[in-house]
């Protein structure tokens, strides 16, 4: 004799919801699937909902009893709370449907563990008020460099017609001062917004990693004239799907450019290239620069690392941009390694798995 399975009852304790059904009068419980006995602490034989309400914000528990005395004509749905367990705070959304069974009135829960979003959305409108005042700032201090620049090319035009190469090329110099010091402000707010980036938790979404870095690399391109470097671009899928933070990685993907750049010398090449495993993809980013000395490969991808050294135009290191590249990479759970020798180019290899790692 075959046993009668409930298929939504497997459904709802394989569920990762928190789903349970208490006597709308008693208060009783009546059925709790997994989640809700170990996400609540609630005990399979003994439990009542007010033990839930205990757990709850009490503004939010007020709200809650208030829209249960009418449930049975509007069901409760969205309803967003706060609940403190160990000393940390979460955000549930609730929802709450009634329904009879043997003549009795019965509630049955779905409650959904919303506190990763909450968090991200409450980061995101963080990082985005950050930026608008480093776009303030930057607006305000380059909109009057730029007048002064405005002033002093048209006072460095009267100067070269009265042939006064003196005050002319003391001009020119401002220009060239006022010119590299908003270089190093946008520079040094480039760097910190980096940083800020760290704060903000991994946003993972279904990403076409080939069509991802097409785009981006593009842009690079277009400025080969300005550059002096030529940009290649291989792979050996012409799509791959992978779940990915786009801007992290884009913003990785830009500072080891970045870093290939000061290196390489004119009529040099960059080339970032893909290839697709089963599992991971691995993205390579070769330069044929000057490659890293051997006394400073130990240290390279340390945090503060004291052995910096300056681009070929002169380009200032502060010591952080690899170590975060690296820091970053490893959270989204891949791994980072780089081969170089001197006048031989460097290449630097990021793995990455296709799909969000679960913990």
């Amino acid at each position: 004799m075959s046993l009668k399975i409930n298929p939504l009852q497997i459904l709802a304790e394989k569920s990762y919801f928190m789903i349970f059904s208490f006597d709308s009068l008693t208060g009783r419980m009546e059925y709790m699937n997994n989640s809700s006995r170990t996400f609540l602490d609630f005990d399979r034989n003994n439990s009542n909902f007010s033990e839930f309400l205990k757990q709850i914000d009490t503004k939010d528990k007020e709200l809650i009893l208030n829209e249960l005395k009418n449930v049975e004509e509007t069901s409760i749905e969205k309803m967003v709370i706060k609940l403190k367990k160990n000393e940390k705070l979460y955000f549930l959304s609730l929802n709450f449907y009634h329904y009879i069974e043997s003549g009795h009135g019965k509630i049955i829960a779905l409650i959904d563990d919303i506190t990763e979003e909450i968090e991200f959305q409450h980061n995101i409108l963080t990082h985005n008020a950050k930026k608008n005042a480093i776009l303030n700032i930057l607006s305000h201090d380059i909109a009057g460099s730029l007048a002064t620049i405005n002033n002093l090319v048209d006072y460095s035009v009267r100067q070269a017609e009265k042939d006064d190469q003196k005050s002319f090329k003391s001009a020119l110099k401002g220009i060239k001062d006022i010119g590299s010091s908003n270089m190093s402000l946008i520079r040094s707010f480039l760097k910190k917004e980096f940083l800020t980036t760290l704060s903000v938790p991994l946003n993972f979404v279904k990403t076409d990693l080939v069509k991802c870095l097409q785009g981006f690399l593009e842009q690079y391109m277009i400025r080969e004239p300005e550059l002096g470097v030529k940009f290649h671009f291989i792979t050996d899928s012409p799509s791959i799907s992978m779940d990915l933070d786009e801007d992290k990685f884009i913003q990785v993907i830009n500072n080891l450019l970045s870093n290939s750049l000061k290196f390489t010398p004119e009529d040099g090449d960059i080339t970032i290239s893909v290839k697709n495993f089963d599992e991971m993809v691995e993205v390579s980013i070769r330069d044929t620069g000057i490659g890293i000395p051997d006394n400073l490969k130990t240290n390279l991808f340390e945090k503060f690392n004291p052995q910096k050294r300056e681009g070929l135009h002169g380009e200032s290191s502060h010591g952080m941009g690899l170590w975060i590249v690296k820091t970053v990479i490893e959270w989204m759970g891949g791994t980072m390694d780089f081969e170089s020798s001197e006048q031989n180019g460097t290449v630097f290899n990021i793995q990455l798995p296709k799909f969000k790692i679960k913990i």
